[in-house]
This record gives C-alpha cells, sequence and structure tokens, in this order.
C-alpha cells in the first residue's frame, strides 16, 4: 500500500538516487494541504508536490519547475541553494530524512491525513509545512536502517504494482494482487504519478458524484411536497369556491333581508335548495354581498398562486428527475462536466453579495433590500429580532429594516422616514399616498415554500406615507 513504510523507504531510496548533484532550490505552499519543493542540477529540474487529501497523501513527481502563481507561502527558505548529500531511513517508521549539506535535512514524515515535511538545522526543528499538527514539533525518529544493507539491489523491488481493491479505489503496492489486472511500473516515481491521478481522479469524481445525488434528492424531498399540497389546497377551494354565488343569491334578495341579522333561510336557485347564509350582523345586506365578493376575488387570488407553485414545483421536480438520472448514470467526472458551472460565470463570495441600501436617520441605520433573494438575507439573517421591519403593504418591494438601540425608542418620525423609503422602493412608487406595514422583525417569518422574498408578518401596524427619498 502507498501509505505502508515498506514503499515509503523505498520512495525515498528512489529520491536518494534522483537528487544526486541536485541542489534546493524552491519550497511554497498555495494551500494548507499542498506543499511543493523544487530542486535544480544545471539546466536539469526534479518538483516534488505532497498533497494532502481524501485522509491520505499523494506524491507527484515532475521534470520540469513548478513555478508559483498567485498567493503562496514561502517555506524552507535557509535551504536555498543548498545541495543534496544523503537519505536516511527511520527503521518501521513511514518516513525518511533528506540530508542537505551543513547539517540541514527534511524529514518526510508521511503519516496517512497527517502527513507532513519538518526541515532541520543542527537537529533542530526550524520550520514545519503543517503547524498545525503540535505533536510534531516534539517528533523524535532517531532509529536508522543500515543504508548499505538497504540499498543492496537484490533486495530492491523492482516493479510496483496499481490495481483497484473491493472498493474500486486504485492501491499501489510491491506485490501484484492475484485475480486482477494490474498495472505494472520499473520506476517508482511513475507509479506514484499515476497512483496519485487514478486515485484522486476517482475520489472526485465519488465525491461529485455523491454531492449531486444528495443535492437531487434533497430538491426532490423539497418540491414534491409542495407540488402535492399545492395540488389539494387548490382541490379544497375549488370544491368550496361557493362566495360569489352567494353574493349574488344576497343581492337577489335585497328587498326581503334585514341589518342586524347573523344568518339568512333562503332558495339557492344554483341548486334548487334552502340554503343559510351566514351574515355579518354589523353589516346591511349589500355590505353583507360585497364581503362574499371580496371574499371569492381573495379566493381567485389564492387560486392563482396555488396554480403557479403547483407548476413551479412540478417543474423542479421533473428538472431533478432528470438530472439525477444523469448523475447516477455517470461513470466518469467527464459525465459530470455538465454540471460545472463555467469558469466565466463563477463570482467570488464578495461579487456575489449584494449590500444593501443603507440610510442614517436621526442616529438610526436603516437597510433596505436590493431583490427578492436580498430581502430574504436581510430580514432572515441579518435583521436582529428587536429591529423594525417594514414593508409597502400588499404589493412587491423592497423589505426595510430599522436597526434597534437598546437605550433608544423607535420615534415616529424615524419610522416615517422608513416608511417613505419602502414606499419609494416598491410597486406603487408612482401613488400619492401608500400605506406601509411595520412591526418587530420577531413577528416576521417565512413559511415553507415560499418564494424568494415572501414572508408572512403577525401583528402588524399601518402607516400612510408619500413615497420619498430625502
Amino acid at each position: 500500500m502507498h501509505h505502508k513504510h515498506p514503499l515509503i523507504h523505498q520512495l525515498g531510496l528512489s529520491l536518494q538516487k534522483e537528487l544526486q548533484g541536485y541542489v534546493f532550490f524552491d519550497a511554497f505552499s498555495v494551500n494548507k494541504n499542498e506543499l511543493v519543493l523544487v530542486f535544480n542540477n544545471i539546466d536539469q529540474w526534479i518538483s516534488l508536490k505532497l498533497v494532502i487529501e481524501a485522509r491520505t497523501f499523494f506524491i507527484q513527481f515532475y521534470d520540469h519547475p513548478i513555478e508559483r502563481k498567485g498567493a503562496s507561502y514561502v517555506l524552507f527558505n535557509h535551504l536555498k541553494n543548498v545541495g543534496f548529500h544523503t537519505l536516511k531511513l527511520h527503521e518501521n517508521e513511514r518516513s525518511f530524512r533528506l540530508v542537505f549539506n551543513n547539517n540541514k535535512s527534511l524529514v518526510f514524515k508521511l503519516y496517512g491525513s497527517l502527513a507532513n515535511v519538518l526541515y532541520f538545522e543542527n537537529e533542530n526543528l526550524i520550520e514545519l509545512f503543517r503547524p498545525q499538527i503540535e505533536s510534531d514539533k516534539h517528533l523524535l525518529l532517531t532509529n536508522y536502517l543500515p543504508l548499505e544493507e538497504t540499498i543492496n539491489e537484490e533486495k530492491l523491488a523492482e516493479q510496483f504494482y496499481i490495481y483497484s481493491d473491493e472498493k474500486e479505489f486504485p492501491v499501489l503496492d510491491l506485490t501484484p494482487k492475484v485475480d486482477s489486472e494490474n498495472q505494472v511500473f520499473t520506476s517508482l516515481l511513475t507509479a506514484y504519478n499515476e497512483f496519485t491521478k487514478q486515485y484522486l481522479g476517482k475520489y472526485f469524481y465519488t465525491q461529485k458524484k455523491e454531492k449531486l445525488i444528495q443535492q437531487c434528492d434533497s430538491e426532490l424531498k423539497r418540491w414534491r411536497p409542495i407540488a402535492v399540497n399545492a395540488s389539494q389546497a387548490l382541490l379544497y377551494l375549488q370544491s368550496n369556491a361557493r362566495n360569489e354565488e352567494i353574493g349574488h343569491i344576497i343581492m337577489a334578495n335585497l328587498h326581503v333581508m334585514q341589518k342586524g341579522k347573523e344568518s339568512f333561510d333562503t332558495l339557492d336557485f344554483y341548486t334548487n335548495n334552502t340554503i343559510q347564509i351566514k351574515l355579518k350582523a354589523n353589516l346591511n345586506p349589500q355590505e353583507n354581498a360585497q364581503y362574499y365578493y371580496k371574499k371569492a376575488r381573495n379566493q381567485k387570488n389564492e387560486e392563482q398562486l396555488l396554480v403557479n407553485k403547483i407548476k413551479l414545483a412540478q417543474e423542479k421536480v421533473t428538472a431533478n428527475e432528470a438530472k439525477l438520472a444523469v448523475v447516477l448514470a455517470a461513470e466518469s467526472m467527464r459525465d459530470l462536466k455538465q454540471f460545472e458551472t463555467p469558469v466565466s460565470k463563477q463570482k467570488s463570495k464578495l461579487e456575489q453579495r449584494e449590500t444593501y441600501r443603507e440610510f442614517s436617520y436621526n442616529g438610526f441605520i436603516i437597510l433596505v433590500g436590493k431583490s427578492a433573494a436580498n430581502n430574504d438575507e436581510l430580514t432572515l439573517k441579518v435583521a436582529h429580532k428587536n429591529d423594525l421591519w417594514l414593508h409597502a403593504k400588499g404589493v412587491s418591494g423592497s423589505h426595510v429594516v430599522i436597526k434597534h438601540q437598546s437605550k433608544n425608542m423607535f420615534t415616529n418620525d424615524v419610522i416615517e422616514y422608513a416608511a417613505q423609503l419602502a414606499a419609494y422602493y416598491s410597486k406603487s412608487k408612482g401613488s400619492a399616498m401608500v400605506p406601509v406595514i411595520f412591526t418587530p422583525k420577531k413577528y416576521v417569518r417565512k413559511p415553507k415554500g415560499a418564494e424568494p422574498g415572501q414572508v408572512l408578518v403577525e401583528k402588524e401596524e399601518v402607516i400612510l406615507v408619500a413615497p420619498q427619498l430625502n
């Protein structure tokens, strides 16, 4: 196995041969789990890349210099231009030491996910590639194998094998596996390169596939119930859609109805049966009819919302079912390429994040959302429960938040100013006066399955203001 000490010792011996006549040229890290070492011999180069990934280590070798690109952290600068001298193997350990001139050395401690490279001067630890591994600061590796016996050509394995284990991940070993097709290499450095390529290719493909499957499953678990529940709600509304008919029946009986009654029995001329109609005692007959007509209009709006929700949910389910089928059938990373975001379309977190419009009035900070998604972030993630939340009543628009102050109450003029902003950044911007609701943020919540920017509000108050951007 690539992380067992016999193969690691073979790796050290291979480096012993390859590095003769070379000097240390450069070492740098582009992230906490990747180290690059570069060696030079006049016009020849050897680069080594150590990668800690998938809870183990991987090594790649190159016959050209790897140059620093972008942000990188320089390491082992005191080894610059120091010549390689010899190698020491640690007995029964998954490690070896590269010894340079002037009593300087690098210890390769290849303990799986705890792999590290340590720089010593005169046996004093100077620097670590991964200083976060605290135990390495006190590492003692003092037992060495006799190098003359170790490098006896008769004892060296001349072939290295790559095959797949029961999990179908490649394995690098000294001995061939029976009943399997093996790749055979006479150079361990070449074998390590191919093994790293195969293993990480398989690992990243497996990780990507599992992540995509989880994403599809999560989306299906989210949208399937929404489609079912919305369909059931729509069916219930349609089966009880009689408000407009009741309004007509009341209008046909205005001449015999009296104000103050809580119910009225009459002929339902739609079914030819007697019907009892519930009334508002404080409304006259015509106002009761208007009450039922309003309920009918609201019901139609609600039905349309449900129709839109069902359509969206069904589209999401269909799209994710199709995506899941493709992902499950994928056999390589190439098959999953279609689900990657093109580099040109990728944005950094700072680019993706919209900042809120910010205003200040009488010492209070007022934040205004810029989009539906931005509204959600402002209300659900940024706003504190004691902040005051505002929104133009009955129309789409920006969420507005007045940040609370522990010792200062929200004053009427501050609320009015924020309400003017809510009216201005709404669909009612062109109206002379706009009703704006406001309530503490703790009474605002987002129901499950709601569209971006949609929330439910409790205990709201209403203020009438002119849309204005001061």
